[in-house]
């Protein structure tokens, strides 16, 4: 942990936690090249561009004007120039890693992981290290808007308070449908907020959704959890299609544990069973390739083989045949059972029937309370699919009369968008908190523009017992007002966010410690240190119950089949906006900006496929054009397209250069980057699918260059 005062890390030297260098805005000059021009490459040229838009914009704003309290330092010790570092909390994704915060003359300018928190470990992803930019993005909404117009705070708030009364006397139903929020104080006032309506409540969901883990654990535990993976107590690790060193729940505080136990001498062994070639799976020690309809079928074996070795016997002895090499299995089963206690078993598949094998092969092992953990379990992803399409056939009926929209995008990011877009229209009053008007937000009545995770105070409890602090490290840039503010102003109790979150901790977590006497002490600690160790609430899971268990999935579907993935730089298309992350290549295809088609090589040979070739790709009416790229490691029988593509807004990259480099633009004039392949997603009625049977890829006789780095 640094010293007492993070202010003076770079007066007094570096703590040796902190990576070298950061002092250096440019750490490399450009390299002459032959002749004497400068050798300035398309990477070097965004940094420094975007560097030093960054730095212009950055300079367009005043200091914020109230820093003594938020951070502890009195402004006469502030020197103008040096830089100053902040604990807070990231909010590029649910995962809450802790951050440290580089400031100078009162504006962020880096973020790096603390090294002190005790879930991420000083790790920070490149989403989060790039979030800083999106800070400074220009098209970031400044004003509310009303009906498409910009309109003002006083005008909003009057109007929804008005409409809002209307409905609380005709007891209509209100709807708060948000992704996983993780602070324990804003879900608080959402609760308090629907609770005020006769028939009022919060609906969660996930874009990457991890719904069917959730439900697996409620039909096996009797609690809706989602476990704690703690990878740092696996000495052996077996993962079906989960990438968690990459874009699955809590990569950044999975690779921490996972990195400690590959070091010596520990060096634990780890399996990946995958369709496509992932980052994780880029790391195994094994890799075996199954295609997703299949994954149900290995675990089933896997399970029945563990329960034979384990001396028991399970519902289901007659199996379909296994998709993988018998010796494969085997050596599983005997890793695993030579390692009790001290494995795990994780499952990436969005299946109820896939999570609850899951479920029975650990509970084999004996490894919940050892390297999973339900008791402690994480708030990271609490989305319920089926919750959300229940909301959708309410909205469409006419039944709902509010609906309030937070931290999602349904109509871009569900597999029936359109329909989720068409029952907005039925719903008397809808509400949008965004930064910027996204393909969802559009469509609401009121935008009400929210603060970015560097200009706000909030909280977190991203693991039952952490709490993390976010704090603000600028004065807001626009009119943007947060989530909680806005809640406390339309329940006629307008307060600050500080002030809300510290009544918060001064009746709801001061309690759940016992270091600290005073709350003012607890209170300066926290938001030094960035985060709290408290008490967990209790779960109320109850001992584990296979219950009547699903063993043989249904047949194998004919065909290709269509994987669609979150990407590491875009997730779920939040981050579109970030040329940063645009630019960031993939860590298996090296390609950047562009989105593609990936095809394993044997499929490319068997339908005439070359790298840049533009396929249709179609399923039914759901049909795009993207370049295909040929990926070695991906199974024969998918095809696999990124999510998070064909964002709205996204043509603000048209015809951006460097062109004198490229020889084109980046994005064509009018065009976005890339195809949004989340229409090819499904529901089943319980989860959303990630995956999609009986595609079809034709060549359409043109080509694209893909950029790679």
């Amino acid at each position: 942990m640094p010293g007492n005062d993070r202010k003076n890390l770079e007066g007094r030297g570096r703590d040796p936690a902190f990576p070298r260098g950061q002092e250096d805005e440019f750490p490399e000059a450009p390299q002459a090249s032959e002749g004497g021009r400068t050798g300035f490459s398309r990477r070097s040229f965004l940094k420094a561009a975007g560097f030093a838009t960054a730095g212009a914009l950055m300079g367009c704003k005043p200091a914020p004007l109230k820093k003594a309290i938020p951070y502890l330092i009195p402004a006469e010790e502030v020197t103008p120039g040096r830089a100053y570092w902040y604990a807070s909390m990231c909010g590029a994704c649910p995962a809450g890693c802790g951050i440290l915060i580089k400031n100078r003359d009162g504006r962020p300018i880096k973020l790096e992981g603390n090294p002190a928190h005790p879930l991420s470990g000083g790790g920070l992803c490149a989403v989060g290290q790039a979030a800083v930019l999106e800070l400074y993005d220009s098209q970031r909404l400044k004003t509310p808007v009303s009906d498409g117009k910009e309109s003002s705070w006083p005008a909003v708030d009057e109007t929804i308070r008005r409409r809002l009364k209307k409905i609380r006397a005709s007891r209509g139903k209100v709807r708060f449908l948000t992704g996983t929020i993780i602070s324990p104080t804003a879900r608080r006032m959402i609760s308090s907020f629907t609770a005020s309506f006769a028939d009022g409540r919060q609906v969660v969901y996930d874009a990457l959704s991890a719904s069917a883990i959730l439900d697996a654990h409620e039909a096996s535990h009797g609690a809706r959890v989602l476990p704690r993976y703690l990878f740092g107590r696996a000495d052996c690790i077996v993962s079906f299609d989960a990438d968690f060193l990459g874009t699955w729940i809590s990569p950044v505080e999975y690779t921490a544990g996972y990195t400690a136990k590959r070091a010596l001498p520990a060096l634990s062994h780890h399996t990946q069973i995958e369709s496509r070639l992932s980052l994780t799976g880029s790391n195994a020690d094994k890799r075996i390739r199954v295609a997703p309809s299949d994954i149900g079928l290995v675990l089933a074996h896997l399970a029945r083989g563990l329960a034979e070795g384990a001396g028991s016997r399970l519902s289901f002895r007659t199996l379909p045949p296994l998709p993988i090499d018998a010796g494969d299995l085997n050596e599983m089963i005997e890793r695993l059972l030579s390692n009790r206690g001290k494995s795990l078993v994780v499952s990436g598949l969005n299946d109820i029937d896939a999570q609850r094998l899951v479920n029975l092969v650990n509970h084999i092992l004996g490894n919940y309370g050892r390297t999973l953990d339900v008791e402690r379990p994480s708030h990271q992803k609490q989305g319920d699919d089926g919750d959300l399409y229940a909301l959708l056939d309410d909205m469409e009926s006419g039944k709902v009369a509010a609906l309030f929209l937070h931290g999602v995008n349904p109509v871009y990011d569900l597999p029936d968008g359109a329909r989720f877009a068409a029952a907005m229209n039925k719903v008397e009053l809808v509400v949008g908190f965004a930064e910027r008007p996204d393909e969802t937000a559009s469509l609401a009545h009121h935008i009400c523009p929210e603060h970015h995770f560097l200009e706000s105070w909030s909280d977190a409890e991203p693991v039952a017992g952490i709490l993390t602090i976010t704090q603000p490290a600028i004065r807001p840039l626009g009119g943007t007002r947060s989530l909680m503010e806005s809640i406390s102003v339309w329940m006629g109790t307008p307060k600050a966010d500080y002030d809300l979150l510290r009544e918060a901790w001064r009746s709801s977590v001061f309690t759940r410690q016992t270091l600290e006497r005073s709350h003012q002490a607890f209170w300066d600690k926290t938001v030094h240190d960035g985060y709290a160790m408290v008490g967990a609430a209790p779960v109320g899971t109850r001992p584990f119950s296979a219950g009547d268990m699903k063993g043989a999935p249904g047949p194998r579907p004919a065909g290709l089949t269509l994987v669609l993935y979150p990407k590491i730089s875009l997730l779920d298309g939040r981050h579109a906006h970030n040329p940063w992350l645009q630019e960031l290549p993939d860590p298996i295809s090296k390609i950047t900006w562009d989105n593609y088609v990936n095809v394993s090589t044997a499929t490319a040979g068997r339908f005439g496929i070359s790298e840049g070739d533009v396929l249709r790709i179609a399923a039914g009416s759901t049909a795009v054009e993207l370049p295909a790229h040929v990926q070695p490691g991906q199974h024969d029988a998918i095809a696999s397209i990124a999510l998070g593509y064909g964002r709205k807004g996204t043509d603000r990259f048209a015809n951006v250069g460097p062109q004198w480099l490229e020889g084109r633009p980046t994005v064509p004039e009018g065009g976005l980057v890339g195809k949004n392949a989340a229409p090819f997603r499904g529901f089943d009625g319980r989860s959303i699918r990630d995956w999609k049977p009986g595609v079809t890829l034709t060549r359409t006789g043109r080509r694209y260059d893909l950029a790679s780095a």
